[in-house]
């Protein structure tokens, strides 16, 4: 190799210099100022420029090409760019013309001195997946050593099994944690599973007295869109049904959702019992002074977003009032975990209990549960279709895990024929309880299973 060092008063003045003394085929190695001049240094690589000699025969150069293409693999580069750049050029234009018989010996001679560099290339990647493994072995271990109780739960496979299945309910990973170590240490899946429903149904509080457990004044706040309305109306029914039309009262606070006031007129008019509309708190309490004869006063609010200050302001305006007011908050069950969690543990303390809604459209309903769990809400109310009054239960803890239960294992064995025999199929319905069941004169009859379509409430529906 040869190198060369020039001084000029300019770059291009260098780099002409360079190219006279060296030739195009020089490589720059650095350009720097000195002074008010440019230095630049360049290197001429002898080999590059190596070219047959004319008594030398074919088999020379081709031992020549191969050599330089085992020099380029070394420093990994591929067979095909150090052809290209060290083949001299009368043995790249004679191999053109080769037979293959006189291809093969050279390509032969390649492939073997590129074995030792696959070689190589391979215990490198054996080493890398070593150190790879050596790592997620460590994370392994760090993960399992947080808790050891967690790992005593799933040494038994039954356990794993238990596990399993919370999953496909759609419980968060942080109540399967706490539920595997309290399992008893036997290998009976069926007795481990039913041990974690008794877990789930000990940390779920329900109210089997509902939502309207004496006469009162009852609310019902919650973001747009979860079914307040279709609720208020299932809940007058039932009411105007146990106790008669004339005691119970209904109020919209609604004046944002179109057709919200039209839907509860339209829906009284049909049950006979009388709708009032307001325009604001202190319109609400003026009205509840007038309707105090009423045993029963149900108060639907406008919905908003869920995370704004409107919902609360709601809540701290019901509870303000002189009147005593029981306030619910109303809940879509299909709505995501995150959400469900946020508002229960938010509105803890500030209201009564929980109305879960849309029970036919959530699948799994472990998120539901997993709210009520860690927020320690009670759930007094479900609605699960639109058939009216009879999809609204009031489920104990144990009817709603059971109903988990078997929407996991339709989803799991029964497929969508198993799946629709669910719908409308949650417990703790009174009217489907023997003995329970009323009629109501002056155009109640009939009513328990009629739709809101069939009542013109199709284009308002709020379910």
């Amino acid at each position: 190799m040869k190198m060369k060092r020039v001084l000029a008063k300019d770059t291009r003045t260098a780099l002409a210099m360079i190219k006279e003394s060296l030739g195009e085929d020089a490589v720059i190695l650095s350009t720097n100022k000195v002074g008010k001049e440019v230095e630049v240094v360049a290197a001429l690589d002898y080999e590059e420029r190596r070219t047959s000699t004319p008594g030398q025969s074919d088999f020379a150069n081709r031992l020549a090409a191969n050599l330089d293409k085992l020099k380029v693999n070394r420093n990994n580069t591929t067979p095909q760019a150090a052809t290209a750049a060290y083949m001299p050029r009368e043995a790249a234009q004679e191999r053109r013309f080769m037979s293959p018989s006189q291809v093969a010996p050279s390509y032969q001679e390649s492939v073997r001195s590129s074995q030792p560099t696959q070689a190589s290339q391979s215990g490198a990647q054996m080493q890398r997946m070593e150190k790879e493994l050596g790592l997620l072995r460590l994370l392994v271990e760090q993960q399992m050593s947080q808790s050891s109780k967690q790992s005593e739960a799933f040494v038994s496979a039954a356990a794993l099994k238990v596990a399993q299945r919370l999953e496909r309910m759609g419980l968060e990973q942080k109540f399967i944690d706490q539920i595997l170590p309290r399992l008893s240490h036997h290998d009976d899946a069926d007795m481990l599973w039913q041990e974690a429903q008794t877990w789930l149904q000990q940390h779920i509080h329900t109210s089997s007295e509902g939502v309207v457990q004496r006469p009162g004044i009852y609310a019902l706040v919650g973001p747009t869109g979860v079914g307040k309305t279709t609720a208020i109306g299932k809940l007058g029914a039932q009411l105007a049904m146990k106790h008669g039309k004339h005691k119970v009262a209904l109020i919209s606070m609604d004046q944002q959702r179109i057709g919200a006031r039209d839907q509860l007129r339209v829906f009284g008019a049909m049950l006979g019992i009388e709708v009032y509309h307001v325009s604001g708190m202190s319109d609400l309490q003026a009205h509840l002074v007038q309707l105090a004869h009423k045993d029963y006063i149900l108060v639907d609010t406008a919905g908003g977003n869920p995370f704004d200050n409107h919902i609360q302001n709601l809540v701290d305006g019901l509870k303000g009032l002189p009147q005593q007011v029981n306030v619910y908050l109303t809940l879509a069950a299909n709505s995501q975990t995150h959400a469900l969690r946020h508002l229960m543990r938010h509105y803890q303390g500030q209201v009564a209990g929980v109305v879960a809604t849309k029970l036919d459209e959530t699948l799994p309903l472990g998120g539901l549960l997993s709210a009520l769990i860690e927020s320690q809400q009670r759930l007094v109310m479900i609605t699960d279709g639109q058939r009216i009054p009879l999809d609204l239960g009031y489920p104990t803890a144990q009817q709603i895990v059971s109903h988990a239960v078997a929407a996991e294992i339709a989803e799991e064995e029964g497929g969508i024929e198993a799946l629709s025999a669910l719908l409308h199929a949650t417990p703790g319905k009174p009217l489907q309880q023997a003995g329970q069941r009323r009629e109501v004169r002056t155009g109640m009859e009939g009513l328990q299973n009629t739709p809101l379509e069939a009542m013109g409430l199709q284009t308002h529906r709020s379910h």
